[in-house]
């Protein structure tokens, strides 16, 4: 197997292809375990991210480029802005099936440009573009312009909006075609507008596919046919997506974070319940192969958000700007989705960030002279939304607002307890006070407080009634990292699973390299990408002090739902999952044998 990767300076604007040695494909497969070893490679310890130093690495799979049901992913890995540690981010489209098209498995940018640029890749010629004309553009018009005279089925393009270009540390990538899917968490697009990068365009007319297509093409009749037998979670995936768990439940479970995590119930879900509400919406699906179409187009009809429009707010969007922020308008968490989307930022750390200073302002930590006048109360709609508008452009309280919520919290006295993030990534929507095994993924994972970096402890917690215990919980968060580093490396669609089960993995891989891969052999290449995110993290000096979560998580009892009561046991779960690991209980760190052990340079 001949695998390439396009290594783009862009100081120099020049290019080089290089060669990536096959033992490095098979031990960290493609996609987030590619990106995380070559980011290790090219990144060294202490850099500020927005240096020239720093380096986006886009990379797809084995699965890229051919029709495997929910395989159309892309991987970028980078030192995010906002944390200073590993970030590693996915989304949907055609941008790896295009870059395997053009030839290459990953591509490699370092180097800041001295005035905005965009790439246009075809096969193998490279040329860089002048961009000034684009700067202050949406990131969807953009990639109108770039794919302009392109077909949407033979070329992808991303690219990075207001907020990217004034470095705001939680700005994202967008993906706007087929439809809008993003590049998310901890400020990949902050680092692309370091670099004075808007955009990137790729198109290829390259063979790709399967070595053992026979293997293959049965996978995929085996796929089909469990949707088929799985009607009715293929109807209500269609119709809800990541919102099919209705917010009656989550509160009745005690898991929707509510008024910046005072509680884990809010009373006024059933205004922000897609289950509850007759909203007009069109099913899309967000990119070639997919075979639940799980996306929607909506627009607002009446009221003050009138013409308010985009894609259905996904359920952390739901959270970050609704129950979080003590808000129970659908309208109005389209209209902060829509702009989130139009300048560039990541709705889950915006949402949790204006809530946070919502809390500040009630508590009498922060006030009118502080917010521009702005009465930042919880269910307040419109100051939302004022606030949020001002992020972008890093206007007025919104310059605060746009540094996030650790940072935020460290200039206001006495609100640090409450400042509601892992290593500086804000929490996803999950109220993880009597659920330890999402607590303990919280806390543990690389990049911080994101719900996706190992799986959803939680819905497997609920299922098994085991939420409180300790023992267990780190073989339960490793085996459900497992897939989910499986799923991230083919780069493939997690929320897939139902149809396309864990169990068929070791069938894909085997099909895709056209070599037999066992479940042990991909559990023990999870292992390794484990530690090799976490080396990179070692690398800037973390240890087990920064496994760690909020004051008010480990402290406050939570005042609701069937674990009333509860708070973290932290240390304990820690233990029992740096044991499972090997790693040494006192750093929280893999030691040297352990490294040695899965063939991991330092």
């Amino acid at each position: 197997m001949i695998a390439k990767i396009l290594r783009i300076d862009l100081t120099s604007r020049s290019c080089t292809v290089e060669e990536i040695p096959e033992k490095i494909i098979k031990n960290y497969l493609g996609g987030r375990g590619l990106g995380a070893y070559l980011l290790y490679q090219y990144v060294p310890a202490k850099v500020n991210p927005l240096s020239e130093a720093n380096h986006l690495i886009f990379s797809g799979g084995p699965a890229s480029g051919t029709p495997l049901p929910f395989s159309s992913r892309t991987t970028v890995n980078t030192k995010s802005p906002l944390t200073g540690l590993y970030l590693r981010g996915s989304a949907s489209g055609t941008f790896a099936h295009q870059t395997k098209k053009a030839g290459f498995w990953a591509i490699d940018i370092g180097g800041i440009a001295d005035s905005p640029v965009y790439i246009r890749i075809s096969n193998q010629n490279v040329e860089f573009i002048d961009a000034s004309h684009l700067w202050g553009i949406e990131p969807g018009e953009t990639e109108r312009v770039l794919l302009d005279g392109l077909s949407q089925e033979k070329a992808a393009a991303i690219a990075i909006g207001p907020a990217g270009e004034n470095l705001v540390p939680y700005a994202v990538i967008s993906t706007a075609f087929p439809h809008y899917r993003i590049f998310g968490r901890g400020g990949a697009g902050c680092v692309m507008g370091a670099k004075k990068l808007k955009g990137i365009v790729i198109s290829g007319d390259g063979q790709t596919g399967a070595a053992d297509k026979a293997r293959f093409d049965a996978l995929r009749k085996h796929i089909t046919g469990m949707l088929h037998d799985k009607k009715e979670w293929a109807a209500n995936w269609r119709n809800y997506g990541t919102t099919i768990s209705s917010l009656e439940f989550m509160c009745k479970a005690g898991l929707l974070p509510t008024r910046n995590w005072q509680g884990g119930a809010f009373e006024g879900w059933h205004g922000i319940d897609l289950s509850t509400i007759q909203w007009p919406r069109k099913n899309r699906v967000c990119a070639p192969y997919c075979v639940a179409g799980c996306d929607h187009y909506l627009e607002v009809a009446e009221g003050a958000y009138r013409g308010a429009h985009g894609r259905r707010p996904e359920y952390e969007t739901v959270y970050s700007f609704g129950s979080q922020c003590g808000m129970d308008k659908y309208a109005a968490i389209i209209r902060a989705n829509q702009m989130c989307s139009e300048s560039g930022l990541d709705t889950i750390t915006a949402g949790v960030t204006i809530g946070f200073a919502m809390e500040c302002f009630e508590r009498g930590l922060i006030t009118l002279a502080d917010t521009d006048g702005i009465e930042l109360r919880f269910g307040n709609d419109e100051a939302m939304i004022k606030s949020l508008g001002k992020i972008a452009e890093r206007e007025g309280f919104g310059s605060q607002l746009a540094r996030g919520t650790r940072k935020l919290s460290r200039e206001i006295s006495g609100s640090e307890p409450f400042a509601m993030h892992a290593k500086g990534l804000e929490l996803s929507g999950y109220e993880c006070r009597g659920f330890n095994g999402q607590a303990l993924q919280f806390a543990i994972s690389s990049i911080g407080g994101h719900h996706s970096a190992y799986g959803f402890p939680a819905y497997v917690e609920l299922g098994e009634g085991n939420q409180l215990k300790i023992g267990g919980k780190g073989d339960q968060v490793k085996k459900l990292a497992t897939g989910r580093i499986l799923r991230d490396t083919l780069p493939g669609c997690a929320f897939g699973r139902r149809v396309f089960t864990d169990e068929m993995l070791p069938d894909a891989y085997s099909a895709l390299f056209g070599e037999e891969w066992s479940a042990d052999d991909l559990s023990r290449a999870c292992v390794r990408i484990m530690c090799q995110e976490r080396l990179f993290n070692m690398r800037e000096g973390t240890s087990r002090q920064d496994d760690t979560l909020p004051g008010r998580l480990l402290h406050e009892p939570k005042p609701d739902g069937p674990a009333k009561g509860a708070v973290v046991p932290l240390e304990e779960l820690k233990d029992d999952y740096y044991r499972i690991m090997g790693w040494d209980l006192i750093s929280g760190n893999p030691g040297d044998s352990i490294l040695a052990k899965l063939d991991i340079e330092r």
